[in-house]
């Protein structure tokens, strides 16, 4: 099975893998899937993992395991019910999945990333399915979240950890019924999108597999001030923030109001400046746009605009931390904005270089979903989903892992 020629000729084409290669990888994602094999807990179970891992890189349209079972002749019952309640220890696959990880691309210059995946839904019948905002979507509609840990360094990319957001409702007695039928922990309690980000970060620096000198975040997780204040002071922050967020371009005087003869008087100092948004900068033109190179692309040279400064943060209509404020022109015309808390001596290049780490999570949200089927997962249950993307991560990695390697050793 492991061998059958059937590769995505997109994930062939980015790999930098060529014909020649071809006949080799079969046998290059045999010895890749080894190590896991010890996660299996009962006979035959293997063949199962293998055959998802491997119909995640197949040319299949669509990668459920129906289709995939039927590609390589397996019993689709077979396939779903390993999928769903196959004696095979997850949490020991995303334990080896994370040492690869590490082995593969781990680096002292790397960034910890925190966001988050949507995956539209129909019904209410899977778990954690709710109207909720969906990214894919750009809307609040019915789908699955999926809270993710991710990981980008100078030699690659790739997604640590993630957590099946599960809305309070699915948690009330209306919900019973159905947290039973997807198999739902039972000692599972609710927590919120920024609770699970942070207990992740958390659980992902514990390791000390995964070396880095920042955390990034969008504005979801940016603009939580639980999610900021539980990273490690080891790390410094870039975090994205909406473009009405509140700051201060210069420490204010903090002035007691005048009484005005009526009423109790206020004696709590207040700020003798009022705050800006962070987008009244980016029209500002006393400061000034910055042009840099990124980097050479398919089409020319990549040019983007800046503007990076010192500011106050706001909370509360208060004068807090000072930080960095770095805004960033899009192509449409649109911004960037995002606070970083590193030291006041940093030089812009290092924030910038941040701004670029951030994004790789996005990378691999749009290559596990349009070229490995991380979306296509139609079992309903609690284990079901966290096996799904468990594997489809295995299959994400193992891409990387040939990149690298035949970016170090061109082959003709």
């Amino acid at each position: 099975m492991l061998q059958t020629p059937d590769w995505n000729p997109a994930i062939l084409e980015e790999a930098g893998i060529t014909e020649t290669m071809i006949k080799g990888l079969g046998g290059e994602l045999a010895e890749y899937l080894a190590p896991f094999r010890q996660a299996i807990k009962y006979p035959g179970q293997e063949k199962h993992m293998d055959m998802f891992v491997k119909g995640f890189m197949s040319d299949l349209q669509y990668k459920s395991a129906e289709p995939i079972a039927l590609r390589y002749g397996a019993s689709v019952r077979g396939a779903q019910r390993f999928l769903s309640s196959g004696q095979t220890d997850t949490a020991m696959l995303e334990v080896i999945y994370q040492k690869k990880l590490s082995e593969a691309i781990a680096s002292p210059d790397g960034m910890i990333t925190i966001d988050e995946c949507g995956e539209p839904k129909k019904g209410n019948l899977s778990v954690g399915v709710a109207r909720q905002y969906c990214g894919a979507l750009g809307k609040t509609d019915n789908c699955q979240v999926g809270v993710y840990v991710g990981y980008t360094t100078s030699v690659g990319y790739g997604l640590i950890n993630r957590r099946l957001y599960m809305p309070e409702k699915w948690f009330d007695a209306d919900h019973a019924n159905v947290r039973a039928a997807c198999d739902v922990p039972k000692n599972l309690t609710f927590k919120t999108k920024p609770q699970a980000a942070a207990e992740m970060l958390n659980e992902v620096s514990a390791t000390g597999l995964f070396p880095a000198r920042w955390v990034g975040a969008d504005c979801v997780y940016g603009m939580n001030k639980e999610v900021i204040a539980s990273i490690p002071e080891s790390y410094w922050y870039f975090a994205d923030v909406q473009s009405s967020t509140l700051i201060f371009t210069r420490k204010p005087e903090m002035v007691t109001p005048e009484y005005s003869g009526r009423g109790r008087r206020d004696l709590k100092p207040r700020p003798s400046v009022a705050p800006m948004q962070v987008k009244a900068l980016a029209d500002d033109e006393t400061y000034p746009w910055n042009k840099v190179h990124l980097g050479e692309g398919a089409k020319g040279p990549i040019f983007a605009y800046e503007k990076c400064l010192r500011v106050i943060k706001c909370e509360e209509g208060l004068p807090t931390d000072t930080v960095w404020l770095y805004i960033r022109k899009l192509d449409d015309g649109t911004c960037k904005f995002s606070f970083s808390n590193a030291p006041a001596d940093t030089a812009i290049f290092v924030i910038r270089d941040a701004a670029l780490m951030r994004w790789p999570i996005e990378q691999c949200f749009l290559e596990c979903k349009n070229e490995l089927g991380l979306d296509h997962c139609e079992a309903r249950s609690w284990k079901s989903w966290h096996r799904h993307t468990i594997l489809v991560l295995m299959a994400h990695l193992f891409l990387t892992t040939i990149r690298l390697k035949y970016k170090k050793k061109p082959q003709s």
